[in-house]
């Protein structure tokens, strides 16, 4: 589960492991580890899987800036390039491929930052395109 570090991940890998399959994490903090961008050893995980769930991606917790909105497109786009660079190259490649890609759905504003709970989003009237 390439980048299965975050919010989502978590409760994934929680699930599957409760459902008795292996999990195995690749992120930049979790012990078997990748950059988001480039083929390396982590690659391996991918051989023989069932399946692979990337859920890699910079955090959309931060402000919309353009340097942040393409850091966010960025890292969706490389991940899921060399995820499909490990899966073509495995000699057994996973049946099963899920790429995903979040974006915040809660209010946009220059106020305080949003939490978990904070004002879904969409209709006000200063949302950007």
């Amino acid at each position: 589960m390439p980048g299965g570090t975050g919010h989502i991940g978590s409760f994934l890998s929680r699930y599957f492991a409760g459902q008795g399959h292996e999990v195995v994490v690749i992120g930049r903090s979790s012990p078997v580890r990748w950059d988001g961008r480039t083929l390396g050893p982590w690659a391996k995980e991918l051989d023989g899987a069932d399946a692979v769930i990337n859920l890699a991606g910079r955090s959309v917790s931060c402000r919309y800036t353009p340097k942040n909105l393409q850091e966010m497109m960025d890292s969706r786009v490389d991940s899921a390039r060399v995820v499909g660079e490990a899966i073509a190259a495995a000699g057994t490649p996973p049946r099963v491929w899920l790429q995903m890609s979040t974006a915040t759905i809660y209010a946009h504003t220059f106020g305080p930052a949003n939490a978990e709970s904070g004002t879904i989003g969409g209709t006000e009237a200063d949302v950007p395109a």
